[in-house]
């Protein structure tokens, strides 16, 4: 077991940027459920403060409690927008860039501007 084999790694709201546990569900439920076993030595960091608490290391994994928001993955469709490329996803979530930085109407703003001047051209 690695971190390539995760759950993590197979779930829509991980690869979209959106777990509401951050980057890895084992660091979150270390802090809110640390590993009640003895002191395991298997890993380079087992030292480390905070180590012992999580649940999957040294290779090995104790699933005992599955992330409750797990989404089986589904590779999102990239369609372009008015300003950009960006990833829809299965549940309808819509990744982009420009929302993030700018927000939708700015964008709008932007594309509309940029067809009223190519109308003037012509």
């Amino acid at each position: 077991m690695s971190c390539s084999e995760c759950l993590c790694r197979d779930c829509m709201l991980w690869w979209s940027s959106r777990c509401p546990y951050g980057d890895c569900w084992d660091d979150y439920r270390a802090k809110v459920e640390p590993f009640p076993g003895q002191e395991r030595r298997f890993w380079t960091n087992w030292n480390k403060p905070g180590e012992q608490a999580h649940w999957c290391r040294g290779g090995f994994s104790y699933p005992i409690a599955d992330c409750p928001n797990y989404v089986k993955y589904q590779t999102p469709i990239i369609q372009f927008c008015l300003g950009e490329n960006v990833q829809k996803w299965a549940d309808g979530y819509i990744q982009c860039g420009l929302i993030d930085t700018q927000g939708c109407k700015k964008c709008w703003e932007r594309w509309s501007k940029a067809e009223e001047l190519k109308g003037e051209d012509r």
